[in-house]
């Protein structure tokens, strides 16, 4: 159990490390579902283990009151739906794009846009169309900086599945300064 659960949790660091995967919009819906699923099943698993005494809560839980574990209980729940949706939106589509998924190029637009996060890139570019939280492109301060405001027409290459896309470069076409 231990192994399944540290997996997952370094399956979901993926999606965090490598920002450049889109899944689908439907396919963030069914793994919301999934991983509702596989969290009701994986509880109902152990819930019946522990009835059959052949798995026992370890630690300070067995001291908590009532009020304290339901509590963790819902804590826990939800930090595990949303691990198994990283997971089965991000991790899992992002690694069969990369390998099976087919080369792309495709016209768009793009803006840039400030980052806010103290640990993400701080310049990047935004594709109106990209609904995803976990998506950055990002630029160096100069260029940044020489982007003119507004939409620009954008050129993206991307490796496109079922699943979503794996962005690979977007080429801007902005007039050259004088």
């Amino acid at each position: 159990m231990i192994s399944i659960f540290l997996l997952s949790l370094i399956g979901a660091l993926a999606p965090i490390l490598w920002r450049s995967f889109v899944p689908t919009a439907h396919w963030q819906l069914q793994s919301l579902y999934g991983a509702l699923l596989l969290t009701t099943a994986g509880g109902l698993w152990l819930r019946s283990l522990y009835r059959r005494k052949l798995w026992h809560p370890a630690g300070p839980w067995t001291d908590y009151g009532a009020i304290k574990r339901w509590l963790m209980s819902a804590l826990c729940v939800c930090f595990f739906t949303f691990v198994l949706w990283l997971d089965l939106v991000a991790t899992l589509p992002m690694a069969y794009t990369r390998l099976m998924g087919d080369e792309v190029v495709f016209t768009s637009t793009a803006e840039k846009k400030r980052g806010s996060g103290r640990h993400a890139c701080r310049q990047q570019l935004k594709l109106p169309n990209v609904h995803y939280i976990l998506f950055e492109f990002c630029l160096n301060e100069d260029s940044f900086d020489d982007l003119p405001d507004g939409p620009l027409p954008a050129r993206i290459s991307a490796r496109q599945s079922y699943f979503g896309s794996s962005i690979h470069t977007i080429e801007l076409a902005v007039p050259r300064a004088q």
